[in-house]
């Protein structure tokens, strides 16, 4: 079969439903779609303009729910049907016999259109797939998506015998399955620039350079993209905007988040009910509308150290977050730390390493069809079962979206190896992004506290702890311009490491590994020099009274002594003997009488850091 490439034109105010090229023949079976830009109404298109019946496939709940309240609400004689929990078989067939739905409009996630949408037609199979368009809605996510949501995929099988079925996004990705091959291509593609301001925070402390930034917006309303919800809590507590803030994630997220003290949260957002701090998981990264009033403060973070899966690919996630705010942006801004010791591959790299591992695959499960022994057939069945590649096959054949899928985590996995190369992702959008590129550097990072919190003995995690909170100390010719500090981290380190706070406070790191990091050693060392310094403090008041170069009865030396202790109120006990810590002296009896010959003074110096 011959496929096409057609470029169509939009204008800046248009969306599908004005073009003559989709008023006309409705969008084209068997294509691809491809826009360019977010927002172009292709499936509301397909809901009010076309007059077939549709099954629409979309990535998420949330934006079912959305369109079918929002429809069904003006139009309640022509209602749509959302399929999701809560709504069964039943419930479906119901709604193909409604009267006030004449044209069947039928919005599903992918598994609801396995599990309900075609057990409700399972007796009429051939009516569902010759009658019915089905519309592959934000396809992309097949790719991005399969390697946690296997079933993400399973509609690609049955779309093929759809007589009328395309496949849309804004963001799509290359398929190799060769059964899309055939398809048409369809772009669209704006007229107009419609690239938007970024800001891409490179920093090594993705909590303080958050709090900067918020602290610098002074925004009304912010909207932080993080798709970690343990990440959310911890985020929202150490910015104390608990109380200000609201996330918004799935069902089973918004149960954990209250169980772990963060109570403002829901599977539902509803635009009335907002917070300051608004958090979004990944479940709102695409196809969701979000229309406001006003322009909102947009935040991505990424946290590649404590929350791996918060990474977002500028070309796919990246434009579709910025699309989500159908009225605009007031900023956006994607703050991300790196991690250099990330073990990545080119893309050569990563496609040779996995026909390798695929091939393997292969070739043991060709071994077992071959073995006439039953304990060779068993072992080899374990190793194919518990094969990490074991997903990578659907009834023995490789599933290429889960190939794609590997691809292209590990290209994007790439990008978060440094700034540079997350700031070549982007510049390779120019269309979508215009960058302005921050760096923040700050005392102690995300990477040092990964590397402490690996720690598995106490000794160990001590010293770490003082090696980060020495970095705070001002030392002579050291200079940290460059460098910022908001004191929360040392504040962390000091309450959780206490005598490794004070111990390096007073002798600093460099000393401290001559004494040791054991907490005893620590408490020695504190003590030692607190004593030293009281010391230096005491000295000051025994000078005053006691001169250099006499011999006094060791009576008079512990009366001075006394007059001395008591006017600084120090804990030191009195003793005659005490006089040897100010003075080189020494006791002697001669005469008959107990005296100390004074000699010069010793003149005890404070703890310093050197």
């Amino acid at each position: 079969m011959t496929t096409t490439k057609t470029e169509i034109i939009i204008s800046i105010g248009q969306y599908i439903s004005h073009l003559n090229e989709f008023k006309t023949n409705g969008i084209p079976s068997n294509s691809i779609v491809h826009k360019e830009i977010t927002g172009c109404g292709i499936t509301r298109f397909e809901i009010e303009c076309q007059l077939h019946n549709s099954i629409i496939i979309l990535p998420n709940v949330p934006v079912i729910k959305d369109k079918v309240k929002k429809h069904n609400k003006d139009n309640p004689n022509n209602l749509i049907l959302g399929v999701h929990k809560g709504v069964d078989v039943s419930d479906i067939k119901l709604y193909l016999i409604n009267k006030k739905a004449p044209v069947k409009k039928i919005l599903t996630t992918p598994e609801g259109f396995i599990f309900k949408v075609l057990k409700a037609f399972k007796d009429d199979l051939t009516t569902l797939r010759s009658h019915y368009f089905l519309l592959y809605d934000e396809c992309e996510r097949i790719v991005t998506d399969i390697s946690y949501r296997g079933t993400i995929a399973a509609p690609i099988d049955e779309l093929l015998k759809f007589t009328n079925k395309a496949l849309v996004s804004a963001t799509t990705t290359p398929f190799s399955d060769e059964r899309l091959a055939n398809f048409n291509q369809i772009i669209i593609k704006p007229d107009y620039e419609y690239s938007k301001s970024l800001r891409l925070i490179s920093t090594n402390n993705v909590v303080s350079s958050l709090k900067k930034c918020i602290n610098e917006l002074q925004s009304k309303r912010i909207f932080i993209f993080y798709n970690s919800t343990n990440g959310i809590a911890a985020m929202a507590k150490t910015l104390d905007i608990v109380n200000e803030s609201k996330a918004f994630c799935s069902t089973d997220s918004v149960y954990n988040l209250k169980v772990n003290g963060y109570p403002n949260a829901d599977s539902e957002l509803d635009v009335n009910d907002l917070a300051k701090y608004n958090f979004l998981t990944s479940r709102y990264y695409s196809a969701f509308d979000i229309k406001l009033e006003e322009k909102p403060d947009v935040i991505i973070l990424t946290d590649i150290y404590y929350a791996g899966h918060s990474i977002v690919d500028p070309a796919i996630d990246v434009i579709q977050i910025a699309g989500r705010f159908r009225n605009g942006l007031n900023s956006l801004t994607h703050i991300s730390n790196y991690k250099s010791t990330l073990e990545v591959k080119t893309p050569e790299e990563a496609l040779m390493y996995l026909e390798g591992c695929l091939d393997t695959y292969d070739f043991i499960a060709h071994e077992m069809t071959k073995s006439k022994n039953q304990g060779a057939v068993n072992s080899l069945k374990w190793f194919l079962k518990e094969s990490p590649h074991a997903s990578f096959y659907v009834d023995g054949k490789r599933n290429t979206f889960m190939i794609d899928n590997d691809l292209h985590q590990e290209k994007v996995l790439n990008y978060y190896v440094s700034g540079d190369k997350l700031h070549g992702a982007y510049e390779a959008i120019p269309k979508h992004f215009t960058v302005e590129r921050i760096e923040e550097e700050y005392l102690v990072g995300d990477g040092d506290f990964h590397t402490l919190n690996k720690l598995d003995d106490a000794e160990s995690r001590n010293q770490e702890a003082a090696r980060l909170l020495d970095r705070y100390i001002n030392k002579p010719g050291q200079f940290k311009f460059f460098l910022f500090d908001n004191g929360d981290e040392r504040k962390l380190l000091s309450n959780k490491y206490p005598y490794a706070a004070k111990a390096v406070q007073l002798w600093g790191y460099e000393n401290l590994k001559e004494i040791g990091f054991t907490t005893t050693q620590l408490k020695k060392a504190i003590k030692k020099a607190r004593e030293v310094n009281e010391l230096h403090r005491l000295s000051d008041y025994i000078y005053k009274v006691i001169p250099e170069n006499v011999t006094w009865p060791e009576s008079e030396v512990a009366g001075k002594i006394e007059q001395c202790y008591t006017e600084a109120k120090t804990h030191f006990k009195v003793y005659a003997s005490e006089i040897k810590k100010y003075f080189l002296s020494r006791r002697t009896t001669d005469g008959g009488t107990n005296a100390y010959v004074i000699k010069h003074r010793l003149n005890p110096q404070p703890i310093q850091i050197k």
